[in-house]
């Protein structure tokens, strides 16, 4: 339904002002001033002009009056407007040249007025209609505007949550770690509070954003691996193969974290020897594609198969980021381990 506010807009009224419209209105004028002249008249061409724009300015004016400060239906506006804005023209022509009303001196004046009267009428029915349907063409792409504005702040609202789902699940298992340290190994719990701390000045403020830099975001995950890499010792390795030009690109935060910490609890931790993790990026056919690949336990008995929370939030925002633009995919490696391909529009990233 169209809005109250919507439904009062002058629509095309406003546009009546311009100096365009004004132009062709006094050309259509002049092409019925002609026509009258070349058929009925055998004097000079100018009072014919005269009478037709003083006529077509005056059914344009009393429109405009009529749809702004009335609310009579358009068979009513056409049937005042019409007849009236004649009666006016052929007033105001006859006091621009100085002569007498032409109703009072020649009363047959309204039998040859006739023609006139009959293409007012028509003239305001179109002006009419015209305005009608502008109007309700501004209304639409307001509301259709509003509609736009409303979603945005819907989807603002569910990034914003599912974003703040990611971030106290890596915290509390830091602080966690860091608690159990603290009594065996204090140096390593001092460390591991080095890094968290060094992640938490890294993201303040960068995980509110809508969009920050694949740079930034390898910063985040490299403090993470780092965190991760005190816990468990040589059985994490990691190697961030990501080219200099592509660290510039823009990337919507948290969507890289949450496959590393997968790629950690899933893959490295269960596995006897531990592995290596792999993060990649490139750019093909418009895609941006990120990798994080493990050499870990794999899909089999590691909770990755139906994916977990992280990976389900993440298919959650790049649905509600992209659509079907954009995918992830989780898939076993021809060896050990799992890689979990993050593909994302070029011009949406």
């Amino acid at each position: 339904m169209l809005s109250a506010r919507a439904a009062r807009l002058p629509g095309l009224a406003g546009a009546f002002k311009r100096p365009a419209f004004l132009f062709w209105l006094f050309v259509l004028n002049s092409l019925v001033g002609l026509c009258f002249w070349a058929g009925l008249s055998k004097g000079p061409l100018w009072p014919d002009l005269l009478v037709a724009n003083c006529i077509g300015f005056s059914v344009y004016g009393l429109v405009v009056l009529l749809r702004r400060f009335t609310r009579i239906p358009n068979w009513l506006r056409v049937v005042v407007a019409g007849p009236l804005g004649v009666i006016i023209g052929f007033e105001l022509a006859a006091l621009l040249v100085g002569s007498p009303s032409p109703w009072l001196r020649d009363p047959s004046a309204w039998l040859h007025a006739l023609p006139s009267f009959l293409i007012a009428g028509v003239t305001c029915a179109f002006l009419s209609v015209l305005l009608q349907s502008s109007q309700m063409k501004a209304a639409l792409e307001t509301e259709r505007r509003q509609a736009a504005e409303l979603r945005q702040s819907e989807t603002a609202a569910k990034l914003a949550m599912l974003q703040a789902q990611i971030e106290p699940h890596f915290l509390f298992n830091t602080l966690a770690n860091v608690q159990s340290l603290i009594s065996r190994e204090p140096e390593q719990a001092s460390r591991m509070l080095d890094h968290l701390n060094r992640y938490l000045r890294a993201s303040l403020g960068r995980t509110r954003k809508a969009q920050t830099l694949l740079q930034e975001e390898l910063e985040l995950v490299e403090a993470l691996l780092q965190i991760a890499a005190i816990r468990l010792g040589e059985r994490l390795a990691y190697r961030i193969d990501v080219p200099a030009d592509l660290r510039a690109l823009p990337l919507p935060p948290l969507l890289l974290q949450p496959l590393v910490e997968n790629a950690v609890s899933h893959g490295i931790e269960p596995a006897i020897h531990g592995g290596e993790i792999v993060i990649s990026a490139r750019v093909q056919q418009g895609q941006l594609t990120l990798q994080v690949c493990d050499s870990g336990a794999g899909l089999g008995g590691s909770g990755r198969a139906g994916g977990g929370v992280g990976l389900s939030n993440v298919r959650s925002r790049l649905h509600t980021l992209y659509g079907e633009r954009a995918r992830l995919q989780v898939s076993a490696n021809a060896g050990p381990g799992v890689t979990a391909s993050l593909v994302l529009p070029l011009e949406g990233v």
